[in-house]
Parts: C-alpha cells; sequence; structure tokens
C-alpha cells in the first residue's frame, strides 16, 4: 500500500484551490461537501465554480497564484489546466512540508482525493492508487446502490447510545469488544432496519449476557483453502467481532486480514519437521482467553472439522465449561476439485470417495490399501507430499495400476497455485520435479480436464 487512507479534519481549515475551470471543479464537487473555509484563486472560473461562490461555500480571490497563497492552508489543491504549472505549486508547497494534491499528475502528490460513497457522517473512500479512476467510480456506483440513504442517520442513532455504554465501561477495549460484538451478529441491512426502541434492547440485551456468562467463548472457525473469496459470511462476522484470534500456519493473510485490528493475534502454527505448538498449550491458550470473557475464535485452515484435531479442542472446552460453536470451512479437497474442474463423485464410478492423511501420531498413516487399490477409488490425501513414497508403494503393493491418474493440487484456491498431473508410478518423482512443497493435495483416481475442451466450451459460451 502506498497511499495510507487518512479522514482529515477539515472543520474550520483553510483550503486552497489553485485554478477555477474543469480540473478545479472536479475537486471542488467533494470540497464543497465539506466543513472546511475554501479559497480559490482564479482569473478564470466555470459557471458551476461561480454558482458555489455565489451560494457562498468558496472565497474567490481574481488574480494569479502567488506564493503566499500558501501560508496557513491545511492542504492544497493546484487544480489548473496546466501540468507543468501544478507541478510548480506542488514544489512550493513540499518546500514548505504543506500537503499537496496536483491534478492528473501523480508523482506531484502528497495525497490522492478518493471516490467517496457519501452518506454522512459516514463517509467510504474508494482508492486505487491513481491507477484506474474508472475503476474507483465503478466500485462506488456499486456501493452507492447496496447502501440505504438512511445510513447516516443510523450513524447517529448509534453515537447517542455510545454514551450509555461508556458510562458502563470505562474502557476502551471493552467498549470496541462490545460494539464488534453487535455490529457482528446481524447483516448490514437487517441492523438498519431495528427502530431506535429495537437497537436499545440490542443493546441492553448483550449487556445482559455478558453479565450472565462472563462473554468468554470460543468459535472454532474454518477459514477455508486461503482464498479470502471462499471464507463464508458467517466466519467473516466471527472474525469481526472477535476480541482474540488464534491461528494456525497455513491461514492466509487475506483472511486474517478480516479480523479486528485490535484483536489480540496468537500464532499457533505447526512447521512440518520444525517448530510446533503443542495441542495441549493451544487448548490452554483458548481456554484461558476465554475464562477471561475474551470472544475467542480459533482459525483453522479449511473446515476445522476434518483433520483439524477439533475433538481435542472441544473436549477441552467442555471440561472448562466454556461455551463454543463451530463455523465449517470449504475443505481444501472440495477447492482442489474445483480447480481442476472435476467432480468429487462422478455417477457410474465411484459412489464415496476417501479423505485421508499422509500422517497420524505415529509417522506415515496406513489406511484400507487393499480397497483404495481397487479399480475405480478415489482419495483425496491431506498432509500427503512427505509420505508420498509411502503412498506410492503402498498402493503398488496392494494391486494398484501403474498408469492410475493423480492430480495434485498445491495452494488450491490462491493466487501461487499449482496443479500437476501425473500417474502413481511417477509420483513422487514428479512431486521432487515439479518443486512441490505443500500445502498440497494429492488427488488419487483423478486427472485433469483437458485443456483444449475446457476452451472450446468457453467459446461457445460466449
Amino acid at each position: 500500500m502506498r497511499y495510507l487512507p487518512i479522514h482529515v479534519d477539515t472543520k474550520d481549515a483553510d483550503i486552497l484551490i489553485v485554478g477555477g475551470e474543469a480540473a478545479a471543479e472536479a475537486k471542488l464537487r467533494t470540497l464543497v461537501k465539506t466543513d472546511a473555509n475554501l479559497i480559490l484563486v482564479a482569473t478564470i472560473v466555470s459557471p458551476e465554480i461561480t454558482r458555489w461562490i455565489e451560494a457562498g461555500k468558496i472565497t474567490h480571490f481574481n488574480r494569479a497564484f502567488s506564493p503566499c497563497d500558501l501560508d496557513g492552508k491545511r492542504l492544497v489543491y493546484a487544480a489548473t489546466e496546466d501540468d507543468s504549472f501544478n507541478g510548480e505549486i506542488a514544489a512550493l508547497c513540499r518546500a514548505k512540508f504543506l500537503p499537496v494534491n496536483a491534478a492528473d499528475y501523480k508523482d506531484a502528490c502528497d495525497f490522492i482525493t478518493p471516490a467517496l460513497v457519501d452518506r454522512a457522517p459516514v463517509a467510504i473512500s474508494i482508492g486505487t492508487e491513481g491507477t484506474s479512476p474508472g475503476l474507483a467510480r465503478a466500485i462506488k456506483a456499486d456501493l452507492e446502490t447496496r447502501l440505504p440513504s438512511t445510513l447516516g442517520s443510523y450513524a447517529l442513532k448509534v453515537q447517542k447510545l455510545r454514551a450509555k455504554v461508556k458510562a458502563v465501561m470505562p474502557a476502551l477495549s471493552d467498549r470496541q469488544r462490545f460494539w464488534a460484538a453487535i455490529f457482528g451478529g446481524k447483516s448490514l441491512d437487517a441492523q438498519l432496519r431495528l427502530s431506535n426502541e429495537a437497537l436499545e434492547a440490542a443493546v441492553y440485551d448483550r449487556f445482559q449476557s455478558k453479565s450472565e456468562n462472563g462473554g468468554g467463548m470460543v468459535s472454532l472457525v474454518g477459514s477455508g483453502p486461503g482464498n479470502p473469496d471462499l471464507l463464508t459470511h458467517q466466519a467473516r462476522q466471527k472474525l469481526h467481532s472477535a476480541d482474540v484470534i488464534v491461528y494456525d500456519r497455513l491461514v492466509s493473510q487475506g483472511v486474517l486480514d478480516f479480523g479486528r485490528r485490535e484483536a489480540e493475534y496468537i500464532y499457533v502454527g505447526k512447521e512440518p519437521g520444525g517448530a510446533s505448538t503443542p495441542q495441549d498449550e493451544i487448548n490452554a491458550i483458548i481456554v484461558a482467553k476465554a475464562k477471561a470473557g475474551h470472544a475467542v475464535v480459533r482459525l483453522k485452515s479449511g473446515d476445522p472439522l476434518v483433520f483439524g484435531r477439533a475433538d481435542e479442542e472441544i473436549d477441552a472446552l467442555i471440561a472448562a465449561g466454556i461455551a463454543f460453536d463451530i463455523c465449517p470451512g470449504i475443505t481444501s479437497a472440495s477447492a482442489a476439485a474445483a480447480q481442476m474442474k472435476t467432480s468429487l463423485t462422478t455417477r457410474g464410478h465411484n459412489k464415496s470417495v476417501t479423505f485421508m492423511t499422509g500422517h497420524d501420531a505415529k509417522g506415515f498413516a496406513e489406511q484400507d490399501w487393499a480397497n483404495l487399490a481397487k479399480p475405480g477409488a478415489r482419495a483425496a490425501v491431506y498432509m500427503g507430499i512427505g509420505a508420498s513414497r509411502f503412498i506410492q508403494g503402498r498402493l503398488l503393493l496392494h494391486g494398484a495400476a501403474k498408469d492410475l491418474p493423480i492430480t495434485i493440487v498445491e495452494n488450491a484456491s490462491r493466487p501461487e497455485q499449482k496443479i500437476v498431473a501425473t500417474t502413481l508410478a511417477g509420483l513422487a518423482d514428479d512431486l521432487v520435479a515439479a518443486g512441490i512443497v505443500g500445502p498440497a493435495l494429492l488427488m488419487i483416481g483423478y486427472a485433469v480436464r483437458d485443456a483444449k475442451h475446457e476452451i472450446l466450451k468457453e467459446k461457445a459460451a460466449l
């Protein structure tokens, strides 16, 4: 991120705009909505700007720009129709350490005015770091249709309740958690339909809930295969309202970004062949944080109920008397099959699919190899990279065909995804040759669809 979004207080601030034609008019369409003192220096002024001047929204000086115009200003917009002159004004501003925006001259800008969705006092800024203003406007148009005109009045309604909450909860961190729980439990549309009385009742109910159970709770949340777009709505809500997020190694940063900045993040990853956080220690962390009254999210890659050791954590929570719930996620096998454009089960071919792990507590995991080696059998192997030669040997030993198709999917659904087609005979060697290091699924019995066939289908659909 090159440009940091910051909302500047414009109340009684002097903001200078140099220029009075199209470039200045575009800047002023947003500025006239602020509480700033707008000072315009220009000899030529457009009809629209003239109307704003006549309405008393802008103070106009009908003369050429002078460097002394910069004195005492909070912000400066160099918005003449001359890029070179705008650059000269920007240089003067920087010499005075004065933030400046130069119209259509990105390299001379200290800040960029974003596209805005205005629901005052709610304002949503959309920026593309100057790369695509058209894209920013398209996003703005989409949000405009989604967000009701009453959003601002709803914010003012909440503001009145904040004073009551502050009186009961003096600590800022407690209030942040409280409001995160209020807004994390329902959709925005449902929230906005609440009357003043209903909103006050929701706040009161939350107070009651905290007094009865201390507010402590643990949610076992599946983060899916790592693509933030595949995170469930329920998981996003849990992350938004969490006080503590205890997360695994394979949870992506894109998923973590849904959590609050104020939340406590605790990494408990297990490195293959390296340092790992013992499961007993993880259990102790989530229990202790919940007993302290926190809303805890135990964030796991994929689905917490598929090779996620969820039972051990559930048993620890029950033993400690901690309330908990479970938010399932998209498991990696489903994501891998989707990226391969194939079904996990195919009518007339396989009536079942085995989800299996390459490792267990004792080392390489033994399976029902005789059934897995039968024609038509299919399996998705989790944590199978290090066990690939073991799996290969066991299947061959039990009569599986050497040309049995196997597809390796590394980082399924992520930008760095890699798909490798191989056979049982070439499995271990092809893993090494392709540089697969994981996380990856071994999709046994699954072949990659013919790429040419897929292209033809896509063209036919156009």
